[in-house]
């Protein structure tokens, strides 16, 4: 490295001196050939004088010694002040030209290799002081100018750079709190083989809005729920957290899925500010039987598949989305899915998923890519899905959270063996 600094500093000095010798000797030979001219002028007028007074040619000529002398002396005379001139010129272009311009390209070789002190703030340009008041003086300003505007954009950028870093930092933690919040072990709950259960959740920022949960309210009944909050971002995922808790907690007490939506709307509507609102499919399956008492709070219908039949979408019964009105009452239904049947349920970053042309992957297409292998295991469908969904998307962004949840019951015998 300092072999390449005294190298740098090398070349400027070449082209230092370069620059002064270049116009030393072009005022040089300014000078001799104005001298020269003058010589010249000096024989025309004396031959111009001879044609128009031959009779002084005698006389001239008796004195061609000491107009020889005279010459000799009027063209040292010139030569000197010539050569003074050319040197009182060259010092005042030295000073007016060449050093400032020195003096710019110096500190641009030091701003292009950053020397400067971070602790003193010194400035390249700003010290010069050039005051030639001309174009040079002109262009100096102009660049300290310059250095002053992209040190305080630095400075911002700088700023700007560290609170993206913590934001970013945040951002992780927060995806790390939130995965942790959702079961991402699969299977979750090896030794029970009444069910294939698989589920998978593609945000569309780091975090998300989006959740889904599966848990045991007791050995009989396992509580399903997904659901897709108002908003993206950080404020999704806490209001996220936060509406997963109540679901689960209202569940755990044995509560039907009616009751537990209505209490859990109650609860958020209590301290909702922000206006967020949540859709929440919630459904409780009893393994031994496959009857499912759900309730529906706004939320995308299931699409349901018999035994060796097609998936097809199930209309239940719709009610208002949580956090929106607090006295708002929820309606519950059953149904039943045979050993061997199978439920899906989604959030709308799956059917609203758009491409390029802001055509949307519509329910339609959700049938189409289930029933292509209707008879696969959860994480098959699910899979077969996501590619799906990414083939016709293609290059455009993401523009929701993509969250899916899949039951297969395979049913149990009432010795409790698995059929």
């Amino acid at each position: 490295m300092p072999s390449k600094r005294v190298s740098e500093m090398s070349e400027l000095e070449k082209r230092r001196y370069s620059l002064s010798a270049r116009m030393f000797h072009t005022v040089i030979l300014i000078s001799v050939i104005l001298f020269l001219v003058s010589l010249v002028i000096s024989y025309v007028m004396y031959a111009v004088v001879i044609e128009e007074n031959p009779s002084l040619e005698n006389l001239l000529n008796l004195q061609d010694t000491a107009r020889m002398g005279f010459l000799l002396q009027y063209a040292l005379v010139m030569l000197i002040v010539t050569v003074i001139l050319a040197v009182i010129l060259t010092w005042h272009l030295q000073r007016t030209v060449v050093k400032p311009i020195n003096s710019l390209t110096e500190a641009a070789e030091k701003y292009m290799r950053h020397e400067y002190d971070e602790e003193t703030g010194a400035s390249y340009f700003s010290d010069l002081d050039i005051r030639t008041g001309d174009e040079i003086e002109h262009l100096g300003d102009t660049m300290s100018k310059m250095e002053n505007d992209m040190r305080g954009y630095l400075s911002n950028l700088a700023q700007v750079t560290a609170e993206k870093e913590r934001i970013g930092t945040e951002l992780n933690l927060a995806t790390q709190i939130q995965n942790s919040m959702l079961p991402t072990f699969f299977p979750p709950f090896p030794d029970r083989t009444e069910f294939d259960l698989f589920a998978d959740m593609k945000p569309a920022k780091e975090v998300g809005g989006d959740f889904y949960d599966f848990f045991f309210i007791d050995e009989e009944h396992l509580g399903l729920v997904i659901a897709d909050v108002s908003g993206k971002g950080v404020p999704a995922a806490l209001f996220m957290m936060m509406s997963k808790m109540l679901v689960k907690n209202y569940a755990m007490t044995g509560l039907p899925p009616a009751e537990v939506l209505n209490r859990a709307n109650a609860s958020i509507c209590e301290n909702n500010k922000n206006k967020m609102f949540v859709t929440v499919w919630f459904g409780v399956l009893d393994i031994t039987t496959g009857h499912i008492k759900a309730a529906n709070a706004g939320h995308e219908y299931p699409m349901i598949r018999k035994p060796g039949g097609q998936f097809e979408i199930f209309k239940d019964k719709h009610g208002f989305v949580l956090g929106a009105m607090k006295k708002k009452r929820y309606t519950e239904y059953e149904f039943d899915v045979e050993p061997g049947g199978t439920l899906f349920v989604y959030t709308d970053g799956a059917a609203e998923a758009a491409n390029a042309g802001n055509e949307l992957f519509g329910t339609g297409r959700m049938l189409e890519t289930l029933n292509s292998d209707p008879d696969a295991l959860p994480e098959t469908l699910l899979k077969n899905m996501t590619e799906a969904i990414n083939r016709f998307v293609g290059d455009a962004p993401q523009f929701d959270d993509l969250t899916m949840l899949c039951i297969k019951y395979n049913g149990k015998t009432k010795t409790g063996e698995q059929i």
